[in-house]
């Protein structure tokens, strides 16, 4: 008989459920689960694919990734180049900075509803998860360091959080960072930074030139429309920078994605126009949602979360949904039963959802 059996703490960790797809559709689906960009990526991205497809994918790339991060840096104003880091989705920096500073006996900190991918990363190291509880579904800097201890490794913060859109302000994280002891890791998880604009972004990459126990990553796979090429990067300070780079994979970005990261990453228009189509439809979508009795609070990233009062009818709706083919993320698992996490997906699919949901509103 096998008794081979996995680490406690592996054994203990519950894996992550992404949204997945609508199974046994009759006609087109309305992809509103993942909070994915409804224009797809930059025509530039796709065109840069098919030139490093066509220039062969048997050579391994560049182990350091110079061009790629040497991109990000001019992109998002960095004057050090080696303090970016590059990775496969921003899920594979949360795994390596816990592996890197956090394990048995220590704690990582995040907040009630953040990512689960904290927990799942947390655990699956050893180390114990704390969370800190949110009022109205926001972070609250007391709330934090009230769960901050000697044992505390990591503080995660994704600012704007997932699932719930909700974010402190600029000078909250600067009060936060301030207060954190030094044996505290403080990463800013800016996976929607992008939906708020240059000015805001530019605050993440100050916040971490501020401490030197700061990191800020990000993601290729929202505004950008990357999710497929599973492309993610951070800004550290160099110490931590160099230790994530001595455990990374030698090869952990493949070349279609370094490709089409150099060439997205400087599409300003492409950004411009993202970020407006999702301004403008997420208040739109707020607005209605409201109106039609589902309270919505305002959200920073590209998606919206209404409340229908009960997880009994936030499941009625999320099938009702189903059976209009359209797919929405249910958030039960993340604390918030009776919400749905809704994108804001093309002009479209956004109409199709509000009409489908005013229908069920009517019938109920």
């Amino acid at each position: 008989m096998n008794t081979i059996k996995p680490l406690d703490h592996i054994a203990n960790t519950k894996a992550y459920v992404p949204g997945g797809k609508l199974q046994g559709a009759t006609g087109p689906v309305a992809m509103l689960a993942s909070n994915e960009n409804p224009f797809g990526p930059s025509p530039r991205a796709v065109e840069a694919i098919r030139n490093a497809a066509a220039e062969g994918l048997q050579i391994y790339p560049d182990p350091d990734y110079g061009a790629l991060r040497a991109a990000i840096a001019m992109a998002k104003g960095i004057a050090d180049p080696a303090r970016v880091v590059t990775s496969a989705g921003s899920d594979e920096i949360i795994h390596l900075l816990t592996q890197c500073y956090a394990g048995p006996g220590d704690e990582v900190l995040f907040t009630e509803h953040a990512f689960s991918m904290y927990e799942v990363s947390t655990r699956a190291h050893g180390a114990t998860a704390v969370k800190a509880p949110e009022t109205d579904m926001k972070a609250g800097v007391n709330a934090i360091l009230g769960g901050v201890s000697p044992r505390t490794k990591i503080l995660f913060l994704a600012n704007p959080n997932n699932p719930t859109g909700t974010m402190l302000s600029v000078e909250e994280l600067k009060a936060l960072q301030d207060a954190l002891p030094p044996h505290v890791l403080f990463v800013v998880d800016g996976a929607y930074s992008e939906y708020l604009g240059p000015e805001y972004e530019a605050a993440l990459r100050d916040l971490v030139d501020r401490r030197d126990t700061t990191v800020m990553m990000r993601t290729f796979s929202k505004i950008y429309g990357l999710a497929a090429a599973r492309l993610g990067w951070a800004y550290m300070p160099r110490p931590i920078a160099d230790t994530f780079q001595r455990i990374r994979g030698p090869f952990n970005v493949n070349a279609l994605a370094v490709a089409a990261g150099i060439a997205s990453v400087g599409d300003d228009a492409f950004l411009a126009m993202s970020r407006e189509h999702n301004t403008l439809w997420r208040a739109k979508m707020t607005e209605a949602l409201n109106a039609m009795g589902l309270p919505t609070p305002e959200s920073h990233a590209n998606f919206v979360v209404p409340e229908f009062g009960s997880a009994a009818r936030a499941a009625e709706a999320n099938q009702f949904l189903k059976d209009a083919d359209i797919l929405v993320r249910a958030i039960g698992g993340y604390g918030l039963p009776t919400k749905l996490r809704i994108t804001v997906g093309s002009a479209e699919d956004n109409t199709r959802v509000l009409d489908a949901l005013q229908a069920f509103t009517a019938k109920r």
